[in-house]
């Protein structure tokens, strides 16, 4: 019987979520715009990922470590009452950058959020990331077009 079909090459699991950790915590930074809350998330995350790494079965492990961190973030924030953020609350890299596109990012809903800075930012197409979410490609089609749209708007660009 040849096993080379059936059972997953060796990975370094664990060297690939230590690699993949730091840009988790920078996306879980812009989608909840609190680089504190994106570090617990984040180790929350990448502690749920060693603790069921039986789970992983291959494939993109950042994908799926960036899979956990959004989900833990989105159900932590259904679980908190909405907190408006003061303007010292803005992390001084983003404020001192960009602070319009920040102030625009912050404009958008989560979800659309989350989707443009994977598909933007770490190149995941759209049927990446509707994994990711459990959702359906065109919901994040959606959600980008919908992103984009409203920082065409925000930014000043509405020739598009």
């Amino acid at each position: 019987m040849d096993l080379a079909g059936v059972v997953p090459l060796a990975t370094d699991l664990e060297g690939d979520l230590v690699a993949a950790y730091p840009g988790l915590a920078r996306r879980l930074a812009l989608v909840l715009r609190d680089a504190a809350d994106a570090e617990d998330i984040a180790q929350a995350a990448f502690a749920r990922a060693l603790e069921q790494r039986n789970r992983f079965h291959g494939g993109d492990a950042r994908a799926w470590l960036y899979t956990i961190g959004l989900r833990l973030a989105f159900n932590e924030r259904r679980r908190r009452r909405p907190i408006t953020l003061a303007p010292t609350d803005e992390p001084v890299w983003a404020m001192s950058s960009e602070p319009d596109l920040w102030d625009a990012l912050g404009t958008l809903e989560p979800r659309q959020r989350a989707a443009l800075v994977l598909n933007v930012l770490d190149g995941y197409t759209h049927e990446e990331i509707s994994r990711m979410f459990g959702v359906r490609p065109g919901t994040v089609s959606s959600w980008l077009s919908r992103a984009k749209d409203r920082l065409r708007v925000l930014l000043g660009d509405e020739s598009k």
